[in-house]
């Protein structure tokens, strides 16, 4: 403890600014760790929320009959195909566009694939190396089901991923 009587000098100072400067960098890099660990989750609740409404559209046609609906699933948008909204959808293109940014979803009409194009990715491994920015792709898929039955449908990934923020 310093004395109040006695002033700081220099070397003193510069050690403050050090700890401050090491303890604020800690503390950012857990805070980017965090925000990464909340857009994955946002991106997987996205997906559940179009994989229950696929399965509630599938059920849908199969009630009724509707063989074609079910065969046009798809090549559908998600979003398009269970009403779904989200703001950080951009719609429907031909591949992905230059103007797209991270955080958002679209359709690939020209594959047929939901694309998530994530944010911050300091933690996201993709089995398949991709042009900048990298996207995580999903494609649906309708499983047949025994006697001319459909077994369900789901999002599934293009490009196996590991995407682990937080330890």
């Amino acid at each position: 403890m310093i004395p109040a009587h006695r002033k700081r000098n220099y070397l003193q100072s510069g050690l403050y600014v050090i700890i401050a400067g090491i303890c604020a960098a800690i503390l950012l890099d857990r805070l980017l760790d965090y925000a990464e660990a909340a857009e994955k989750m946002a991106m997987e609740a996205t997906l559940s929320r179009l994989h229950a409404g696929l399965y509630t559209r599938l059920a849908y046609f199969a009630l009724r009959n509707e063989q074609a609906q079910i065969e046009a699933l798809p090549g559908l948008s998600p979003f398009a195909a269970t009403d779904a909204t989200a703001k950080n959808y951009l719609g429907e293109f031909d591949g992905v566009p230059e103007s797209a940014a991270g955080g958002q979803w679209l359709f690939d009409r020209a594959r047929s694939e939901l694309v998530y194009l994530p944010n911050i990715r300091r933690h996201l491994e993709l089995d398949d190396p991709q042009p900048d920015p990298p996207a995580l792709r999903f494609k649906v898929q309708v499983q047949r089901g025994s006697h001319a039955g459909y077994g369900g449908v789901s999002l599934r990934p293009v490009t196996a991923f590991r995407w682990q923020p937080l330890p």
